[in-house]
């Protein structure tokens, strides 16, 4: 099933989407998101893959894929408070179309996704809290910080971001 939204589109990620993900590559200081390579990548393309995970990729009217989303525990941290019930969403952009102002939509299309799809009381995303970027943007669709917690063993901090379903797309 795929579902359009301001002219990008979610459909389940397909084998040839996850492999087109582990070739990522952000700058500095997005490069925390880039994926390891090393000898796991056929794991990742079945996480990526499976199905309880809801991986989706976020595409453009002409079909090329700009970003992927998850809806489940894919979105969540080790060392986050998750015991409250939502919905949580994993985010990524396909790095060249970062810092180009495409972010609301491209969001837009998979909170619209979520919300008439999914039919989630609550809302959740967390988000390393060095991505001022990506904090401002969910800000702006309504999300508030939560929590704040630091990763382990990594130390990295992370928020995590809360909205109720009723509110703007």
């Amino acid at each position: 099933m795929s579902v359009s939204h301001d002219n990008y589109w979610l459909k389940p990620l397909e084998e040839r989407h996850a492999w087109d993900i582990l070739g990522w590559q952000y700058p500095f200081p997005y490069d925390f998101y880039n994926p390891s390579f090393d000898d796991h990548q056929e794991h990742y393309v079945k996480q990526f893959l499976n199905p309880e995970l809801k991986f989706h990729a976020v595409l453009d009217i002409s079909g090329t894929m700009i970003g992927f989303c998850s809806f489940g525990s894919d979105g969540q941290v080790p060392g986050g408070d998750y015991s409250d019930e939502a919905l949580d969403i994993g985010v990524g952009m396909r790095p060249e179309l970062t810092g180009q102002g495409k972010g609301a939509a491209f969001f837009g299309a998979i909170l619209g996704y979520a919300l008439g799809t999914l039919n989630p009381e609550f809302l959740r995303l967390t988000v390393a809290k060095f991505n001022l970027r990506a904090l401002k943007l969910y800000e702006n669709f309504g999300f508030e910080v939560k929590d704040e917690f630091s990763e382990q063993p990594s130390a990295v901090p992370y928020r995590i971001l809360v909205r109720a379903a009723a509110g703007p797309v």
